[in-house]
């Protein structure tokens, strides 16, 4: 083994010295070969590289085969010998055979003692590294850069190696006619911001290519014979190089009629262009600006554009002053790049120094490409606040005095004067006192321009603190936090921070039903009395305002954000329309008694559901637990029965009770009603039998009429619903359940939904996805994230999937 050993490393020394210029060629080639040289040369030159190239390749060869030798054996032994730094030749004396002496013992013992020392010497073998020293053959050291050149042509060219070694050893001579004929693939990629599909191109059809303006031309040219050529109008440019025989080009489509691509001199394709320039989106009012129940301003508007409206802004400008800058108001879009849209925005301008004054009001659309367009100018009155109390009422026509007059400061300090001389006029209050006499002594001393609108914030304030006290300020919050959570929705904001602004608004909300319900109950302890609603008008409770507002939270956590803004869009309409009714809370006895009974009728659905989880659970179990009941029966006598039935006995007492209350219940509707709606005797009859079969030790046949029950008690539920909204609608004169009412269609809830389970249904006309969607799309959602972070994926799948997260 170590002889052949010794060979091959004598092999591998003789064969670098002769046939290290072939390696050399190769390596060389391949790395020229794979930075894609070669094909971009003029053929000829292509040409005779390549057969320079062949000529010292096969030159080398037959010189490195001339000097090439296959080394003998006795050569391997030699060399083992030396590596082993052994003397005597112990290898060659090993092979030695005795000739002489044969038949003398001495001579035989003698040479025998000669091969046990040689075979001792030889235990010491070894071989040592094979030594090719190339720097006597290469003293300039190329083969350094040989290998660098090849490193690089590995990292540009690893991926299509194959193709650009075979691109080497083709040269492309102007006499060779083309392995195939040119064939053109073109298609027209229209602006991202218009929606709108690649137009893939047939050269045989003739048709008139119709496309936005800027839209952009992508063709591909494989074969033929040189560089292709694309005209369009009077212009004409070349294609690029792509590959051997491939070219590519990509230009923006800004002017002409037509567009050809041609191929030395020969004509591949024309095509008739038709380019529509982007129009400048319109928008106008839908209803004149009007004024809410809450006395913020209500816009009506409609913008359309050829390809989508990026956003929609009103200004307002004061009739009487034609030089002050305008208030700029952001109207909210469903979603940003529709064709058409339609919305109403709410907007609190009573804290505005313009509240009360006439104005006109302009609207103006935007779309991708920052074309604009405006609406005609509509005139009206800015909605500003009523105010009850005297003091109130008068600080805040003071400043609006200031708006009209900001020059007249002399009247305002008198009266601001003559109001605080009266303390007893505002309940003695010190904060309103401080606050009225600062505002004199700044109009008196203050000659800034920052004067007049800073006094004028602190009579706003503190008309707020007499007239309202901590409602005012509550809803002033709840707003600013409605604005800047549509505003996050529609920016594409990050889900922490909608989650924040969630919250912040949920307490906001929170805030103001407290400060609401405050206020019913002073005005009732001041012997307030009920005022009747209008006609059509529906209640609400805080509950449902609630309901809505968990739904959109689910609704943005899922991705649907155009969906939460819709939902939050309701939301805030119903707030701004809502009108307070002083005695809401005294509920009318019919009223109260529909309420209290279909509570208590949910609360038999509950637990109906309860126990027939918990039957189920324990059925499963039913064979386990009836051998371990029979075994302790055998063991202990007289005990084994009481067992067995024990585990039920719960079970069925809880059964006949719900039975029980639900007999009572089917009672009181009966009064209330004149009759019982026949989904709840039905219920009843099945929870008989469900007691029944739980008090005979058989809760698996007690499942099935569980089950009967549970549904026919949702029927029931849903029967009873409505039959009482059919009741109240027969009487609009009844008090209601709720806190706020507004004025929305008979028959239906808040939402234009038919009355029935509140915040369940999705909203008239609006694409809101139901509970089941909403779990499919979170799973989804959880699933894109849990694939982003394995990293192992490939990076275009990864690049995929992080599209989808951006968009949702």
């Amino acid at each position: 083994m170590r002889l052949g050993l010794a060979r091959a490393i004598l092999v591998w020394e003789a064969f670098w010295p002769a046939f290290w210029p072939t390696v050399t060629l190769l390596v060389l080639f391949a790395g020229i070969a794979l930075m894609d040289v070669l094909p971009h040369m003029p053929g000829w030159l292509h040409a005779g590289l390549l057969v320079i190239w062949i000529g010292a390749l096969v030159a080398s060869l037959v010189s490195g085969w001339r000097r090439f030798r296959i080394p003998s054996r006795e050569s391997a032994g030699l060399r083992l010998e030396q590596d082993s730094d052994l003397d005597h030749r112990p290898l060659m004396a090993l092979a030695d055979r005795q000739v002489a002496g044969t038949r003398d013992p001495e001579s035989v013992k003698l040479w025998q003692a000669h091969r046990r020392r040689m075979l001792k010497l030889a235990g010491r073998l070894r071989l040592k590294l094979p030594r090719v020293d190339l720097t006597v053959h290469d003293p300039w050291a190329l083969r350094g850069a040989v290998l660098l050149i090849l490193a690089i042509g590995l990292v540009v060219g690893w991926r299509d190696w194959p193709t650009r070694l075979g691109a080497a050893v083709q040269p492309q001579l102007a006499f060779t006619a083309p392995s195939v004929p040119a064939q053109v693939d073109a298609w027209i990629n229209p602006p991202a911001y218009t929606g709108l599909p690649p137009l893939f191109l047939d050269p045989a059809s003739g048709e008139t290519i119709v496309t936005p303006v800027g839209s952009v031309l992508l063709a591909q040219v494989q074969g033929g014979d040189g560089v292709p050529r694309v005209t369009v109008g009077e212009a004409t440019e070349d294609f690029g190089a792509l590959a051997s025989g491939a070219y590519r080009i990509s230009r923006k489509l800004d002017e002409g009629d037509w567009f050809a691509i041609s191929q030395s001199g020969e004509t591949l394709g024309t095509w008739a262009l038709d380019l529509q320039p982007d129009q400048a989106p319109t928008i106008e009012h839908h209803a004149p600006p009007a004024r809410t129940e809450r006395s913020t301003l209500r816009l009506d508007y409609g913008a359309s554009d050829d390809f989508g409206v990026e956003s929609a802004k009103a200004y307002i400008r004061r009739i009487d002053q034609e030089g002050d800058p305008p208030v700029v108001l952001d109207l909210p879009l469903a979603s940003v790049g529709l064709p058409a849209v339609e919305g109403v925005s709410y907007h609190d301008l009573t804290p505005h120094p313009w509240a009360g004054i006439a104005v006109e009001i302009e609207l103006e659309a935007t779309d991708a490409l920052g074309q604009s367009g405006r609406s005609e100018a509509v005139r009206t009155v800015l909605p500003e606040r009523i105010f009850n109390h005297p003091v109130a009422r008068a600080l805040v026509e003071l400043r609006k005095h200031l708006t009209l007059s900001p020059e007249d400061r002399r009247t305002v300090v008198q009266a601001l004067w003559r109001i605080n001389q009266q303390p007893e006029h505002y309940f003695d209050d010190l904060v309103v006192y401080m606050s009225i006499r600062s505002a004199e002594r700044r109009l008196i001393h203050d000659k800034t321009e920052d004067a007049v609108p800073e006094v004028q914030e602190l009579l706003w304030r503190t008309a707020l603190h007499i007239e309202e006290g901590e409602l005012a300020l509550a809803e002033r919050e709840m707003r600013k936090l409605q604005e800047e959570l549509m505003r996050a929705l529609a920016e594409g904001a990050s889900d922490e921070e909608i989650e924040q602004l969630m919250d912040q608004l949920q307490d906001a909300l929170n805030r103001y039903l407290e400060a609401l319900a405050e206020q019913m109950r002073e005005q009732l302890a001041e012997g307030g009395e009920f005022e009747a609603l209008p006609e059509g008008a529906e209640m609400i409770e805080g509950s449902e305002l609630q309901e809505m507002l968990d739904r959109a939270r689910e609704l943005a956590r899922s991705g649907a954000r155009d969906a939460a803004r819709e939902m939050l869009s309701q939301l805030q309409n119903i707030l701004e329309n809502m009108r307070m009714n002083p005695m809401a809370q005294q509920m009318g006895q019919q009223g109260r008694e529909a309420m209290e009974m279909l509570r208590q009728l949910e609360d038999l659905v509950r637990n109906q559901q309860e126990l027939l989880d918990r039957t189920f659970q324990r059925s499963q179990q039913g064979d386990a637990q009836s051998q371990m009941q029979g075994e302790g029966q055998s063991s202990r006598p007289g005990q084994g029965g009481q067992e067995q039935r024990q585990p039920y006995d719960g079970d069925a007492m809880a059964q006949e009770d719900m039975r029980q209350q639900l007999g009572e219940l089917m009672q009181r509707l009966a009064e209330a009603l004149g009759d019982i709606p026949r989904p709840l005797g039905r219920a009843e009859q099945a929870m008989r039998s469900a007691r029944d079969s739980l008090q005979a030790n058989r809760p698996g046949e007690a499942l099935d009429p569980q089950g009967r029950a549970l549904d026919q008690l949702q029927q029931g539920m849903q029967a009873m619903v409505d039959r009482f909204m059919e009741r109240l609608s027969q009487n609009p004169n009844q008090q209601g359940t709720g806190q706020v009412g507004s004025p929305f269609q008979r028959g239906q809830d808040p939402l234009g939904r038919d009355s029935g389970a509140p915040g369940m249904e999705a909203l008239e006309g609006v694409q809101i996805p139901d509970e089941m969607e909403l779990r499919r799309a979170g799973d989804i959602l959880n699933e894109l994230r849990r694939r982003r972070g394995e990293r192992h994926r490939p990076t275009i799948e990864l690049e995929y999937i992080d599209r989808l997260l951006r968009q949702f």
